[in-house]
């Protein structure tokens, strides 16, 4: 949730199958004016401004992450957002800003949402861009009321006199209810045994490849078969569930109404303060397979984590039921990824920065091989071989 990234942004676990980001910060604050005036005051922001987004795209490469960021998960894209800025609160006014953050999946990037107003705290980058994270107390502007009005140098309200801990029970409470909406139901194998241990998840359908929200129910389905996704922001959702097993390679999935593919799911409407009727969804059971990638180059170049080089595999498709992960190579050039539905994928090359430094930095592999990516139908076991080319100015 947005207000989630306010409040506990300085005990911050955020995670997406594989992907997850872990933030320091004001551990130590007792107030909800304490954690305002460090975020204006440590975080280490060079531009904190008030703005609303115009425009935003995702490109290749790896930009890092926060300083404060006690762990993540690279993705190997980030994304470079436009602001049409309101209101300057330090460093110098512009009318329109760039800014750079991670993708928002592990990586520590913020989820922005074009035409929506935000507060945001950046910090200047090594190469002289602006970069924001969740780790960096930015947040939407309806969520930042306390952090506005000491920015603002206004009395604090009792609101921001809360704890932390007491501002979220208060807002998860009384003020949760009435901004997300929710649904319940049970989930069903093909002969209709209840399955239990079931992930099930609703997620947003987006244009791009921007990372689209998602609510889910974190107990995973019951004995009975029984789940409850709760607290979930209005708009259009795809309902999903899967529960692999592992020693079969296999997993139950489906789509509501109970169907096998993206495009023949129904969409369900959350409205906001109200709970959608039961529903029941009969899954499917298909196998998973792992693919295998090595990456080579003509001048015999090893190219491995120990040079920040990786590969990441993406589904065409943007859903919790598709595959979307990265990761550095073994020594050997090469990296498998398990249990992966059939289907149609990208695998992609990239290379991350050098982080064993205060100021993370490209390793010389980076300006020497141009980033590859090919097409790989998976229908069983599969091994893809990528061969690196020059760039351009080599």
């Amino acid at each position: 949730m947005r207000l989630r990234t306010l409040v506990l942004a300085f005990v911050l676990l955020i995670a997406n199958k594989a992907f997850s980001c872990t933030c320091g910060g004001p551990f130590e604050a007792k107030t909800m004016r304490d954690v305002s005036q460090w975020y204006a005051e440590r975080s280490g922001a060079t531009l904190v401004f008030e703005g609303k987004v115009t425009k935003q795209e995702i490109k290749n490469g790896s930009i890092g992450g926060p300083s404060n960021a006690m762990s993540m998960t690279m993705s190997g894209r980030y994304r470079q957002v436009e602001f049409s800025v309101d209101r300057t609160y330090r460093g110098e006014h512009k009318d329109h800003i760039s800014v750079i953050t991670g993708l928002g999946t592990g990586d520590c990037g913020y989820d922005f949402r074009t035409d929506r107003a935000y507060l945001v705290y950046a910090t200047s980058a090594a190469n002289g861009e602006l970069f924001t994270s969740i780790c960096s107390g930015t947040s939407a502007v309806e969520d930042a009321g306390s952090a506005l009005r000491f920015l603002k140098g206004e009395k604090p309200t009792a609101e921001d006199l809360l704890s932390p801990t007491e501002y979220w029970k208060q807002y998860s409470e009384n003020v949760l209810p009435k901004r997300t909406g929710s649904i319940c139901g049970r989930v069903l194998t093909p002969d209709g045994t209840p399955i239990k241990g079931a992930r099930v998840e609703m997620w947003e359908p987006r244009e791009g490849d921007f990372p689209s929200r998602t609510a889910s129910d974190p107990n995973t389905s019951s004995d009975s078969g029984h789940f409850c996704i709760e607290h979930a922001e209005p708009g259009p959702y795809l309902l999903t569930v899967q529960r692999e097993d592992f020693d079969n390679w296999t997993r139950y999935m489906a789509f509501y109404p109970g169907v096998y593919t993206h495009e023949e799911a129904v969409p369900l409407q959350i409205q906001a303060g109200s709970q959608l009727p039961d529903v029941s969804i009969t899954t499917f059971r298909e196998k998973l397979y792992r693919i295998r990638i090595h990456v080579v180059t003509p001048d015999g170049t090893s190219l491995s984590y120990k040079n920040g080089s990786g590969v990441l595999v993406d589904s065409v498709h943007r859903d919790p039921l598709s595959y979307h992960i990265s990761h550095t190579l073994e020594l050997d050039g090469s990296y498998t990824f398990g249990y992966i539905p059939a289907g149609k994928y990208v695998v992609a090359t990239y290379f991350q920065p050098d982080f064993s430094s205060p100021q993370p930095k490209q390793f010389p592999e980076a300006s020497k091989w141009k980033a590859e990516q090919k097409e790989v139908i998976v229908s069983g076991n599969t091994d893809v071989v990528i061969t690196m080319e020059p760039a351009a100015s080599q």
